[in-house]
């Protein structure tokens, strides 16, 4: 569920105060995945959860 989750929320489907409380760390935990593979931004993190990048910036 937290897949689907990040995918709506990177899609602009869904926003993340629609995300259920017991899934937001799952979900913030795949984005953070994501973007450490590359796959989106931490700008894209950030305006998605409303925090920064836990890992610190990456370089694209």
């Amino acid at each position: 569920m937290n897949v689907i989750w990040a995918n709506r929320l990177v899609a602009g489907t869904r926003t993340w105060d629609e995300v259920p409380a017991s899934r937001k760390e799952g979900v913030k935990a795949e984005l953070a995945d994501r973007v450490a593979e590359g796959k989106i931004s931490a700008e894209l993190y950030m305006e998605i959860t409303g925090e920064e990048y836990p890992g610190g910036e990456i370089s694209e």
